[in-house]
């Protein structure tokens, strides 16, 4: 699981929280997941390593997409009280 819990003392936040979506595979290795925290995230899928997080204004929903656009720059988006993209490293 993943998240944060603001509550508690710093230092001892990482504790996790259940996520209501599964997370997203792209095919250049990156994995997108979101946890009831209101933050996604981005994971290399070799190494696990968090390569991105994105505070949110509220949870998402629903399993994020990803997609690359004319330019062949990759994007993930979401619905987060409205649909909202980010450019993905």
């Amino acid at each position: 699981m993943l998240g944060l819990n603001e509550r508690l003392p710093g230092g001892k936040q990482l504790v996790g929280s259940v996520g209501s979506a599964g997370p997203t595979v792209t095919a250049g290795g990156l994995v997108c997941a979101q946890a009831s925290d209101s933050r996604l995230r981005t994971f290399d899928s070799r190494t696990g390593k968090e390569l991105w997080v994105e505070r949110m204004s509220t949870s998402m929903n629903a399993n994020p997409m990803s997609y690359a656009g004319r330019s062949g720059k990759q994007y993930v988006a979401g619905v987060v009280g409205g649909v909202v993209v980010w450019p993905l490293p």
